[in-house]
């Protein structure tokens, strides 16, 4: 049984596409070539979107398979071709131009296959490097694990989750221009609503992580959805509350962005004199809705960011 190597491309920055093996993502990204070669490992990579592991050799994207079997088909058309010209020619080598009967081979058309590598698609615009092991990769929309070593960076994904927050917060003005009045602002406030959700479980999730590494322990359950009860694990931790990061004005307006979030997962937006009296918020009465808008949205994703970048800033310094 003959091998066909078929040659397939990297991208004008050296990266390799792949594709998630697995049927309900089929997630596309891309590996440096030289990491691929050199860092993933033969027995299992990981898929940056969902997890899904695999062999190395199951991560070629369909539309580069379809490609490649028109390639190795080619291959095989063009061999036979040139199989028969040389039978051809040697059956006319042996004729003797003098005997009574000759009988000649002659091979008309198979016209030979021009054979290309296998194009890369176009470089993707995100590109991040593992930062427990280095491998460079790239994505479209969101990826979450390594595919060398299948590392969740806590940093890359709190950073990630909060662009695609601001984002969703920010559709309100597409939506208004593409679908009808009602269904515009039910679908803007659903997003806006779930953006104070979203950012309140990104940090959530960046402390879980954080603490878990700094501490070697895991911290009681939805201890970080309450900036009161985060604050004191890290003053324990680290010799430092959230007060001594950022200013008590910004810390102010954090507790009543996370009670809101409180208000919205358990009491479908309604206040209650709980909130009133957590938050501080005296612009709301009890039995009121609350009303999320863009700028508060794209604000609480501010402030959340502010505080994580300088709690990793503080853990940093401490371990170094």
């Amino acid at each position: 049984m003959k091998e066909i190597s078929v040659p397939i491309e990297a991208d004008s920055e050296g990266y390799l596409d792949k594709e998630c093996p697995s049927e309900p993502c089929l997630f596309l990204f891309k590996v440096h070539g030289d990491d691929w070669s050199n860092m993933v490992r033969d027995e299992e990579v990981f898929c940056p979107s969902c997890g899904h592991v695999a062999p190395a050799k199951s991560w070629h994207p369909r539309a580069q398979l379809e490609a490649a079997r028109d390639y190795a088909l080619g291959t095989i058309a063009n061999s036979m071709n040139t199989a028969m010209r040389a039978d051809a020619a040697a059956s006319k080598r042996r004729q003797n131009r003098h005997s009574f009967l000759s009988i000649t081979l002659d091979v008309k058309g198979g016209r030979d296959t021009v054979l290309v590598p296998v194009a890369a698609a176009e470089p993707m615009r995100l590109r991040t490097s593992c930062e427990s092991c280095g491998c460079r990769y790239s994505y479209v929309g969101a990826a979450y694990f390594c595919p060398s070593c299948g590392e969740n960076s806590a940093s890359h994904t709190f950073t990630q989750t909060l662009n695609t927050i601001r984002t969703a917060a920010g559709l309100g003005e597409t939506l208004r221009n593409t679908l009808g009045p009602d269904e515009a602002e039910v679908m803007i406030r659903t997003l806006l609503e779930k953006a104070i959700q979203d950012t309140v479980m990104s940090f959530q999730r960046l402390n879980e992580q954080l603490y878990e590494r700094q501490s070697g322990k895991t911290a009681r359950r939805n201890a970080f959805q309450k900036l009161d009860a985060g604050s004191d694990l890290w003053k324990a931790e680290i010799g430092h509350a959230y007060v001594d990061l950022i200013d008590q004005a910004k810390l102010d307006q954090l507790k009543i962005y996370f009670q809101q979030r409180h208000l919205l997962a358990h009491q479908q937006g309604i206040v209650d004199q709980d909130y009133i009296d957590r938050s501080g918020d005296k612009t709301y009465a009890v039995g009121q809705r609350l009303i999320v808008r863009e700028r508060s949205a794209q604000k609480f994703a501010d402030l959340v960011e502010e505080l994580g970048d300088e709690l990793r800033q503080r853990i940093e310094s401490k371990s170094g």
